[in-house]
């Protein structure tokens, strides 16, 4: 009986090391990642995400913070977006409504609208077909009263 309790304990000391690390795949994933810097995937294909803080003030009471857009993977075909607005508390905001759109100028490409929908704490979308590499401008406007908007842009560069 003495023989079953100690394997018992055994198998339940294994099975809490073994839930607790990672597989060996995800381990060789993120050395490679960290061997070849932040931001590059682990089969050289260029950055994972993209993500931009964006300040902004309406020049309201309370109508200004920042916009934190995350675009992934941030290369050229379907890309995800979520754009969160951060208060001027440092907490998450909700605003009535976000825009963002594309254009790559250099190419004569745009502005290709993002169509981000409420998510629930967030703005977003799961599709956005940016169709070339490069530099594109991103344009975001926050709309935080019926009557209060403001926009503004950052560059954001799209890998292959």
């Amino acid at each position: 009986m003495l023989a079953e309790v100690v394997v018992g304990v055994a198998v339940l000391v294994v099975t809490t090391v073994l839930t607790g690390t990672q597989p060996g795949r995800a381990e060789l994933e993120t050395a490679a990642a960290a061997r070849s810097g932040a931001g590059a995937s682990a089969d050289g294909g260029g950055p994972t995400a993209s993500t931009t803080l964006i300040p902004f003030d309406v020049g309201t009471p309370g109508g200004h913070g920042k916009v934190q857009i995350v675009l992934e993977p941030g290369r050229v075909g379907e890309n995800r977006v979520e754009a969160v607005v951060i208060g001027p508390d440092g907490g998450i905001a909700t605003v009535p409504e976000i825009r963002l759109s594309f254009t790559l100028r250099s190419q004569e490409i745009g502005p290709i609208d993002a169509g981000l929908t409420n998510q629930g704490g967030y703005w977003g979308t799961q599709s956005v077909n940016l169709p070339l590499a490069g530099t594109w401008t991103m344009k975001v406007t926050i709309r935080t009263s019926d009557i209060d908007q403001v926009s503004e842009t950052r560059r954001v560069k799209i890998a292959r």
